[in-house]
């Protein structure tokens, strides 16, 4: 008998419980259905194997619809066997398929591997068109969960290719859904690798291929339970298209759906979307709390997929409000999953004698040259001595958000900081003392500001800071409290005898004009200049 088999439901059915469940099957209530089908196993005597086969066939897909993942490999292991003694084909490869996505779900590539080109065999081997195709989607969803998305195109797109001339509803919608989901799956790796075309390219088949499956969805048997995934699957192309006013109408149908069909695993994958979608239009404050609920329910429920997928999105929502030590948790979590799932890929192929071995070292070396130059490019930015940007990185960001602060309508302020007599400060205590005052002075400009304000060393001891959403006021006051704390500051630890002090020239937008604003700036640190220094005029 099935290990997990559910409790004998409330109300047991009259009749025959196998048939009830079919029923209940069919009408998308997956909870109901693993009650009968366990009521069913129960019924059924250990002689009569092809009864029992059928009801644990339907108990696993229950199990499966459900989101209980290890509960349906449990029960497969009762139910493959006799399958297999009854000669019941068809329900061995489909639930073979349902193994393979099981065991993906779970990260356990070696078992989901061996599943799948069973699957694919057995169905081959018996004729079976339609089964043969979908078992080579399967295998091609096992190989995007290990990371390579194109291999698994190229499975898909035979399969779908080898349902010409074929007339299966299902198979098709099954197939163009999971082309979707694999697509999905290569947008998230190219779009940080510096392939954003790419990227869009693909995230546009992924919402071609759903909309076509939408349509097949209504002819199937528990159409609720299939136009719920394709929906969600929708949504989720949609949010990276920017097409968020549709994206939305569908998440909020789809976990209307899967909520009302017990579907926990579905529910949280859509409150993902419902996340990044939030994310998508700037609702950063909403989506954290969201995202960061979901990822409390999901630790330890070896849902890994969509686990990662949350990481990633409270990265970027906590990058996108400031908060650099709470981005840094989700990216390390992020990482550390995807580097179990890379070991798990590597084990799964040595067991199997799969050579794809090279492949996934290319892969991995070409993410690394990815890398490597995104660090270039990240340096060409910034200062070398103080890690603030350089010139560039201000030629590039200020007039970017110049313009955001000024469709917003909010204020900016600017701040040209100069170290007052910082030639003495080199010629008397020597060129190395002086730089340690400079990136001194970095720390101490990072300590008094936000994470999303820009900060820039102009050159040699001139620095500019640019407060975005600051008043007059509150520049002032900023930069106010940067003076006292360089004066305050214990610089003898630099040098005996050193005393430093800077002059800060203020000017805010609106207006928002560049230049203006520059030398409004440059022309109040020649006023505190002349003031006589160590003070800030705006």
């Amino acid at each position: 008998m099935p290990t997990t088999a559910p409790p004998t439901p409330a109300h047991p059915a009259d009749g025959d419980p196998l048939a009830a469940a079919r029923a209940a099957m069919n009408q998308g209530q997956a909870q109901e259905a693993a009650l009968l089908a366990a009521a069913a196993w129960r019924a059924a005597s250990p002689a009569d194997e092809r009864a029992r086969g059928e009801a644990g066939h339907l108990l696993c897909v229950s199990h499966y619809r459900l989101g209980n993942w290890a509960a349906m490999l449990d029960s497969s292991e009762s139910t493959l066997p006799l399958l297999q003694r009854t000669g019941m084909v068809a329900e061995q490869v489909e639930l073979l398929r349902w193994v393979t996505l099981a065991a993906c779900e779970l990260g356990r590539f070696e078992q989901a591997l061996r599943s799948a080109n069973e699957s694919c065999a057995l169905a081959e081997q018996h004729g079976q068109s339609a089964q043969f195709a979908l078992s080579l989607v399967t295998l091609g969803i096992c190989i995007e969960r290990m990371g390579d998305p194109w291999q698994a195109h190229r499975l898909m797109e035979e399969a779908l290719a080898r349902m010409e001339g074929v007339d299966d509803t299902y198979a098709r919608c099954m197939i163009l859904n999971n082309l979707c989901a694999s697509y999905i799956g290569a947008h998230y790796l190219l779009r940080d690798g510096g392939a954003a075309e790419q990227a869009r390219q693909v995230i546009h088949k992924a919402a071609q291929h759903a909309r076509e499956a939408r349509t097949l969805a209504p002819q199937l048997p528990g159409a609720a339970f299939f136009t719920a995934i394709i929906d969600a699957n929708l949504a989720e192309s949609l949010v990276h298209l920017g097409e968020l006013d549709e994206a939305d109408a569908l998440v909020e149908g789809a976990l209307a759906s899967v909520t009302g069909q017990g579907n926990v695993a579905r529910a949280w994958r859509i409150r993902y979307i419902r996340g990044i979608l939030l994310l998508a239009r700037g609702h950063a404050e909403q989506a954290a709390p969201q995202l960061t609920a979901l990822w409390h329910e999901l630790e330890g429920s070896q849902q890994h997929n969509t686990l990662t997928r949350v990481h990633d999105a409270l990265y970027r929502c906590w990058r996108r409000l400031g908060d650099p030590g709470r981005a840094l948790v989700h990216l390390e979590s992020f990482e550390a999953i995807e580097r179990r799932r890379v070991v798990s890929q590597l084990q799964a192929q040595s067991a199997l004698f799969v050579t794809r071995v090279e492949a996934e070292r290319s892969r991995l070396e070409a993410q690394a040259e990815r890398q490597r130059a995104a660090e270039l490019e990240a340096h060409a930015l910034r200062d070398p001595l103080t890690g603030l940007g350089n010139r560039r990185l201000m030629e590039q960001r200020l007039p970017q958000l110049l313009a955001e602060a000024e469709q917003a309508g909010s204020p900016v302020a600017v701040a040209v900081i100069d170290l007052d007599h910082f030639k003495q400060v080199n010629d008397r205590f020597g060129h190395a003392a002086g730089d340690r005052v400079l990136v001194a002075l970095a720390d101490l400009l990072r300590s008094n500001t936000r994470g999303d304000d820009l900060l820039v060393r102009l050159g040699g001891e001139e620095f500019l800071v640019v407060l975005s959403g600051a008043t007059p006021a509150r520049a002032r006051e900023v930069t106010e409290r940067l003076r006292q704390q360089v004066e305050q500051h214990r610089w003898d630890g630099v040098a005996p005898g050193l005393r430093v002090t800077l002059s800060v020239g203020l000017a805010s937008a609106p207006p928002y004009e560049l230049g203006a604003l520059s030398e409004a700036a440059d022309d109040a640190l020649y006023r505190a200049k002349q003031a006589g220094r160590n003070t800030v005029v705006g």
